[in-house]
């Protein structure tokens, strides 16, 4: 007997079942996007975004689903090239707009320095995103100004989670056009310590500081945290997953 395919409704994959004595088990199929703003505009600047597929998908046993192990893949990495942050807002909505983001996409976006004021921008354009704010030290916490939510996670978290992540195989970098470049940045990231006894991670390539890697780390972080949306205009909004 063919087994039915899976449906996907959104995030939601389903495998269907008639039969009234099987519960249903539904997975999913999410995408985070990682944006790397650059603290500057001009022909210097590197912007770089990446998506991370996190995916459980449902399966048969015998008589019963059950949820297959988890799976996160950086689908995607890129640089986007420097240009005005109007224009740079424009190209993340238009990014948002693609499937499959549109329906089970979610958006970080690193919100230190300049990022605040980009963050604006895409508010004006219906973007809804989580708010990163890059510290130093080893710890993350949460601020609201104005009722507007700021994850504060410092680097070294950010760079040793995603090394974590990466030898344990928790992550995988697919078959990308940008998978070489990648993990040159990842493999350039070299620990110091302070002589105030601080941990320091600096690293980065001849194309640029390790930005890619960067957005990779806060795609990571938002797979394990809670976040609305990224989608554009009106939508129900989706709060912890």
């Amino acid at each position: 007997m063919q087994l039915p395919e899976i449906i996907q409704r959104g995030e939601d994959l389903i495998l269907p079942c008639s039969d009234p004595a099987v519960t249903v088990t539904p997975g999913y199929r999410r995408y985070l996007v990682g944006l790397d703003i650059a603290q500057s505009a001009s022909a210097s600047g590197q912007n770089a975004f990446s998506i991370i597929m996190d995916e459980r998908v449902p399966r048969w046993t015998q008589y019963a689903q059950e949820l297959g192990p988890r799976r996160r893949v950086v689908v995607r990495s890129e640089r986007i090239p420097a240009m005005a942050y109007t224009e740079l807002a424009q190209v993340i909505r238009n990014l948002m707009l693609q499937e499959p983001l549109a329906s089970a996409g979610y958006l970080v976006v690193d919100a230190s320095g300049v990022g605040r004021a980009f963050c604006d921008l895409l508010n004006a354009r219906g973007v809804q995103h989580t708010r990163m704010q890059i510290t130093g030290g080893e710890n993350e916490s949460e601020s609201k100004e104005r009722g507007v939510t700021f994850n504060n996670v410092s680097r070294n978290l950010l760079l040793n989670t995603l090394n974590g992540a990466l030898h344990t195989g928790d992550l995988e970098i697919g078959d990308i056009p940008a998978r070489l470049e990648l993990q040159a940045e990842l493999e350039s990231f070299e620990a110091s310590i302070t002589a105030a006894g601080r941990t320091t991670i600096s690293g980065g390539t001849k194309a640029g500081h390790a930005d890619m890697a960067g957005s990779v780390a806060q795609a990571l972080w938002l797979s394990d945290h809670r976040s609305v949306g990224a989608t554009v205009g009106e939508v129900r909004l989706r709060g912890y997953w």
